[in-house]
């Protein structure tokens, strides 16, 4: 196990250490300080004679041996080789991206419950106007929910206070193509196969043409 981890899963636990660059001890606070980025002072026996250490290069240590004692741990730490290093490092990607990932779903989440609640104040003629609007927000929350749906965009997308609202606008900015030539074939498909014909409610015979002949009369 490596030291990142250790702090981690023992956060209230002091820390003497045996180092490859010199003892070092630290309270439980003093730990918090060192996951984020502080430099902690390691000596070779005389107190006197500290200096600082990095604080990646302490974390990156491996523990080669832990004695607890009274809420002390006393380790002896050592550098990692080259594979384990590797391996450390992509374990550490790969909880950082599940961490980001955790808070875009939060953030998304906390988005569309607040835009439920502003929903729930408009009256139902507006409701049917942004009909559209709701659809996609609706979609793009469902497919965020998505365990490792789009993690590789969680940097991005968490620069935003509302990143719902952005997605929701991109996707309709997407979709805002016109739709006629589809409409087109689609109808000339349904007419060439008689599709609906016999499934659907028909009109009597030329009750089509009377209704089409009184349109024409009205206008």
């Amino acid at each position: 196990m490596f030291l990142r981890e250790f702090i981690q899963k023992y956060p209230d636990d002091c820390l003497d250490m045996m180092t490859p660059g010199g003892f070092v001890y630290l309270t439980p606070e003093q730990a918090k300080g060192l996951l984020a980025g502080e430099s902690v002072l390691a000596h070779p026996g005389d107190p006197e004679c500290s200096m600082r250490l990095d604080a990646e290069e302490l974390l990156s240590q491996k523990i080669l041996s832990v004695r607890h004692q009274n809420h002390v741990c006393h380790m002896f730490m050592d550098y990692p080789d080259k594979e384990e290093l590797e391996a450390g490092q992509k374990e550490a990607d790969g909880l950082q991206e599940m961490e980001k990932e955790r808070k875009l779903k939060e953030r998304v989440k906390a988005n569309y419950e607040a835009y439920i609640q502003q929903l729930k104040t408009k009256p139902a003629p507006d409701l049917i106007e942004m009909a559209s609007e709701i659809a996609a927000a609706k979609f793009i929350y469902e497919e965020l929910s998505v365990e490792g749906a789009f993690g590789d965009y969680a940097d991005y997308l968490l620069q935003f206070e509302n990143p719902l609202e952005v997605l929701r606008d991109g996707w309709l900015e997407e979709q805002s193509y016109d739709h006629h030539e589809e409409l087109d074939h689609a109808l000339w498909k349904m007419a060439d196969r008689g599709f609906g014909v016999g499934d659907y409610p028909m009109l009597e015979d030329g009750s089509a043409n009377s209704a089409m002949e009184q349109g024409v009369t009205m206008c």
